[in-house]
């Protein structure tokens, strides 16, 4: 006699192979998954964070020295107003105030000259760059010192300024 066909015990033993290795496919998918979510939010700190030092440095590096003030509001946070070259939005030479307000540092560019309390109905362009815990910075004739402590962690940045006047102003004042 001739078999044609699957005993049903065969196709029980396979039907049951089958959902062991699906059950294992589809734990490793899930684990991949959860890894995949987890390196795309740290991808993302990182480059929140590259985008936070970028616009800082550059800001500060290519500020005009004779435009900017420093304002101390406690002893981890800093109110920032500068003209730079570095533009982020649309004015040209824009005046670019940081602050941190709940915990948040703000980015603040405006076409006009920014002063501190500022003004209700001034036109400005505002990025939110995110929760940090300290944000001061320190200026001499030639460098920023940026103390800042974003993402749990704490940076020291030391920014030189790029502008011409500050070498001329350096040169001036060795000369006499």
């Amino acid at each position: 006699m001739r078999r044609n066909a699957f005993t049903l015990i065969e196709m029980m033993i396979a039907i049951t192979l089958f959902s062991v290795v699906m059950i294992f496919l589809y734990q490793s998918m899930a684990s991949l998954d959860k890894s995949n979510r987890f390196y795309g939010e740290k991808l993302q700190t990182i480059s929140t964070e590259q985008s936070l030092f970028k616009t800082l440095y550059l800001d500060l590096a290519l500020s005009q020295s004779n435009v900017d003030e420093i304002i101390n509001v406690n002893k981890n946070e800093d109110i920032v107003l500068i003209q730079t070259r570095h533009v982020v939005h649309t004015h040209v030479m824009p005046y670019v105030a940081y602050l941190v307000k709940k915990k948040h540092l703000y980015r603040i560019e405006s076409a006009a000259k920014l002063s501190y309390p500022f003004e209700r109905n001034l036109n400005v362009l505002i990025d939110d760059f995110g929760e940090v815990q300290k944000f001061r910075l320190y200026k001499n004739s030639t460098h920023f010192l940026l103390h800042l402590n974003f993402g749990g962690q704490d940076n020291l940045l030391k920014i030189r300024h790029l502008n011409t006047a500050i070498g001329q102003e350096t040169n001036s004042t060795s000369a006499s």
